[in-house]
C-alpha cells in the first residue's frame, strides 16, 4: 500500500481517485491479498476475477485482457484506472490512467 501511494502520490491522486481497478490475476490468492493490502471494495477486483474465472492466468496478456473487461463495462463517465501487474520474482509494475469517456 504504500508503495503505490507513492505512485498515486506522484500523479496528485490518492487510493479515493481511483475509480478502477485492473490487477494482474495471477492467482485467487493473489487477488485476495492484493484486495485485503490495499482495503479495496468487495467488488473492486471484479474485472480481474472475471477474467481469471474465463480465461485463466495468460502471463503478460492478462492484464489486458482485464483492461478490455473494464473498457466493455465502462461508463461514459472519466474514471481514473490503477493497473498493477506482477512478474517473476518480485517485480510489481503499476500505472495509472485516465479514461475520458
Amino acid at each position: 500500500r504504500e508503495l503505490l501511494g507513492g505512485v498515486l502520490l506522484r500523479q496528485n491522486l490518492g487510493f479515493g481517485q481511483i475509480g478502477e481497478w485492473a490487477v494482474h490475476p495471477g492467482g485467487r490468492a493473489i487477488l485476495d491479498k492484493v484486495q485485503q493490502s490495499l482495503a479495496l471494495e468487495p467488488d473492486a477486483l471484479d474485472a480481474s476475477r472475471a477474467v481469471l474465472r474465463d480465461y485463466g492466468n495468460m502471463s503478460s496478456a492478462t492484464i489486458l485482457f482485464v483492461l478490455k473487461e473494464l473498457l466493455d463495462k465502462a461508463e461514459s463517465e472519466p474514471a481514473m484506472t490503477c493497473a498493477l501487474a506482477f512478474g517473476p520474482g518480485l517485480t510489481v509494475e503499476a500505472a495509472v490512467l485516465e479514461r475520458l469517456g
